[in-house]
């Protein structure tokens, strides 16, 4: 649950323990067998990852295909309508909670992401109503030359990213084991199957926000140099990508799967022009992440020239 301020959303997960602590004392009491409770500090959190969506329908629809029984039933933990809408009736812009953050909501589907599977089993999936999408099924289209013509991205209404920022900042204080860099669109986790939340979503405002990961413009802009003096073969770009967390195969050839990833990759972190093909600017924000969030992964990485590893962070 969500609630317009930080007080009254303290007072209710202050209610929640208590309902819990509450529960486990019943059990003790009327369980009929001897219960101690001896709380361990070695837990984590179910939830840490989050994954944006857009609908690609109207709130009317989206909200009924979210709830609903259907052939593939989907849900999402929230839904956000866009104001403009002329489905969604009320005067107030809210956020409509449907699946409790503690349950698995069904949204990310078949997923993948630095090394985890099963995106739903950890994740909270957020769905903002937008009426972008493609008009053909993107596995079919893959990275070919239809997929400007059939795709179609529509801007976020400021109002929908002002309460997604709420939302997000929120869920960030539940779920302190979500990392930025797990902060995460559909098709970062699925880029075979899906592209939403799209390019025109904005990542870098989120960041700034203190919400998700993003890249230092400044450090980016000298590794583009530096790729100029030391180009990185396909191999090595594949890794980084891969490293950073992108489900690709290492092959040396900018083949298909290796073509979505890097797809992905750009509608997130460099929106301007996803190709789908590795260039220099990509790469250089690409290492910039990995250097800001994954700096182990990147040190472990085997032939990285080490020219590239001069850092002014």
């Amino acid at each position: 649950m969500v609630c317009a301020d930080d007080r009254s959303f303290s007072i209710v997960q202050l209610l929640r323990r208590l309902l819990v602590t509450t529960a486990g004392l019943v059990l003790t009491a009327c369980s009929g067998f001897p219960l101690v409770h001896s709380q361990s500090d070695n837990f984590n959190s179910r939830v840490n990852h989050l994954v944006i969506h857009f609908t690609s329908e109207d709130f009317e629809r989206s909200l009924a295909i979210l709830t609903g029984q259907t052939d593939r039933s989907v849900s999402a933990h929230f839904l956000l309508p866009d104001p403009a809408d002329k489905s969604y009736l009320s005067t107030k812009l809210n956020v409509y909670a449907l699946v409790n953050t503690s349950d698995r909501a069904w949204h990310a589907g078949q997923s993948y992401w630095a090394g985890k599977t099963g995106l739903n089993d950890q994740s909270i999936g957020i769905e903002i109503v937008n009426l972008s999408g493609c008009n053909r099924d993107i596995a079919e289209l893959g990275n070919s030359a239809q997929f400007g013509a059939a795709c179609q991205f529509l801007p976020f209404r400021d109002e929908q990213i002002v309460l997604l920022t709420r939302l997000l900042k929120e869920l960030l204080k539940q779920y302190p084991d979500i990392k930025p860099e797990s902060v995460v669109g559909h098709a970062d986790i699925a880029p075979g199957r899906k592209v939403d939340p799209g390019p025109l979503f904005p990542w870098e405002t989120l960041h700034d926000a203190g919400i998700g990961a993003w890249f230092d413009e400044s450090r980016a802009s000298e590794l583009a140099l530096l790729l100029e003096q030391h180009p990185l073969t396909i191999s090595q770009q594949q890794a980084l990508l891969a490293a950073y967390g992108y489900d690709l195969s290492i092959t040396g050839l900018e083949d298909e799967r290796s073509q979505l990833a890097v797809r992905a990759f750009q509608m997130h972190f460099r929106p301007a022009n996803y190709s789908g093909f590795f260039d220099n600017e990509s790469t250089a924000r690409l290492i910039s992440l990995l250097e800001r969030y994954r700096p182990r992964v990147l040190a472990s990485l085997d032939d990285f020239p080490p020219a590239l590893h001069t850092s002014k962070q």
